[in-house]
């Protein structure tokens, strides 16, 4: 069976609205089912480190969520262009996470530096390559993003804390590769 090109791009966008979907969902589960956790004081991570009754919750999902993000991006490589290189490093970094939760400092921090950079510039990037409405909500979001992550590497101190600041770097790309993913379908 041989894809149309149609249909291997709204299967590629709608993976990655999936991937995104279903990680802020788990998230928020998680963060419900981890007793006295706070999203201002806690890493998102913390959801998954080995001891957390959320570990396996958390740790599927973002493993996911990357696994998702790289078979979007090879669908969506004619659409995306260069950009395919940073989804597939931001979903290998999420990957990363899930595999080697902060109980593994090391590998952790690569990989969610990974998920979190690269996933801005390729929310960036794919705002750019599709143009129209997408070029200035990408570019706003992923700039949201690489601030929020120059802030959080910096530990500059906000009222947000250091998981708020976290999020504040995540939840930007995730809200990006919702929209670009349902918004932008083509009708068939």
């Amino acid at each position: 069976m041989v894809l149309t090109a149609d249909f291997r791009t709204n299967l590629g966008r709608m993976i990655l609205a999936i991937g995104s979907l279903q990680f802020i969902v788990a998230m928020l589960i998680a963060e419900q089912l981890y007793p006295n956790y706070n999203p201002l004081v806690n890493y998102i991570s913390d959801l998954g480190a080995l001891k957390a009754p959320t570990a396996l919750l958390f740790n599927t999902s973002v493993f996911l969520l990357g696994l998702l993000g790289f078979v979007a991006a090879i669908l969506l490589k004619k659409e995306i262009g260069v950009s395919l290189i940073f989804l597939i490093l931001a979903s290998v970094g999420s990957m990363g996470v899930g595999l080697f939760p902060e109980d593994y400092p090391l590998p952790h921090i690569v990989s969610a530096l990974m998920a979190f950079l690269f996933g801005a510039v390729a929310t960036i990037g794919i705002g750019r390559k599709i143009g129209k409405f997408y070029k200035p909500f990408g570019t706003v979001l992923g700039s949201i993003s690489l601030i929020a992550l120059i802030l959080f590497v910096l530990r500059v101190e906000t009222p947000l804390g250091i998981g708020g600041m976290e999020r504040l770097i995540a939840y930007p790309v995730l809200i990006f590769f919702i929209v670009y993913g349902l918004g932008a379908m083509k009708a068939r």
